[in-house]
């Protein structure tokens, strides 16, 4: 009868301590937990208002001249499967997001179902490189995977509906309108990312890039571009002669140590 007793008081206490913890605000979990954690606010990332829970709700967030609607919902019964799978969806006024996410001790993968960008929202970051973009990307089935906080494999299609595009050269401006233009990201047996993107008319990829898991990134842009570009290069090449390369270091963890 004791025994039994405790069991119905320790089932209590759980479903208790379960109930109360899903009932936590959002807005308390920012404010004590995930700004302090994070540190969103040093990038410009200010919550104006939430609603609902830690576990289900909205937020509206802001950074810099982008303002959106975030919404969430995380399964906290898979918690007991050592999961914490969530589904967030984005709407801003430069874009939608929806995504998964599913977080364990030491693995974590996003998945972007769909992902719609204006470029010219990004034209205010790009002012110092005196750089303006037109058009809407879109990413399609994007999925991110990082094993101990180490970027692990991409893979993914993405696609950039075509549009006027100025940037510098030289002393001088150019604005040229550029074709649609796709491309794909996977990660080979090795564990290097690579990236290829070309143009429709293309039979390779304009502009190709890879990633090891050394740390060392390779960028490489082939004549075609110029070409598209209009901008003059030696016919003794061919279009599909590499014409700019850049070498890289770069770290493949989600935090610099």
């Amino acid at each position: 009868m004791i025994k039994k007793t405790f069991l119905v008081l320790f089932l209590f206490v759980c479903v208790l301590a379960l109930f109360l913890v899903a009932r936590i605000p959002a807005s308390v979990a920012w404010q004590h937990v995930i700004a302090p954690a994070t540190n969103v606010r040093s990038v410009g990332v200010i919550a104006k208002s939430f609603s609902g829970t830690v576990w289900n709700g909205k937020a509206h967030i802001a950074f810099r001249h982008i303002e959106g609607v975030l919404s969430w919902h995380v399964q906290l019964s898979k918690v007991f499967w050592g999961s914490l799978p969530a589904t967030l969806e984005l709407r801003s006024t430069a874009g939608d997001i929806d995504a998964d996410i599913v977080a364990s001790i030491s693995e974590q993968s996003v998945q972007f179902d769909s992902v719609t960008l204006a470029m010219d929202a990004l034209n205010p970051f790009l002012r110092p490189q005196r750089v303006k973009l037109d058009g809407e990307l879109f990413v399609k089935n994007l999925r991110l995977v990082a094993k101990d906080s180490e970027l692990m494999s991409v893979a993914g299609r993405f696609s950039w509906s075509g549009g006027d595009v100025s940037y510098p050269a030289g002393r001088s401006m150019r604005q040229r309108s550029f074709p649609s233009f796709s491309g794909s990201l996977n990660t080979d047996d090795t564990d290097t990312i690579s990236v290829g993107i070309r143009d429709q008319g293309a039979s390779f990829d304009v502009m190709r890039g890879d990633w090891s898991y050394n740390g060392d990134a390779v960028w490489e842009v082939t004549r075609r571009l110029l070409d598209i570009a209009q901008e003059p290069w030696s016919q003794n090449s061919s279009e599909s002669d590499v014409v700019f390369k850049l070498k890289k270091p770069i770290p493949r963890s989600w935090i610099n140590e």
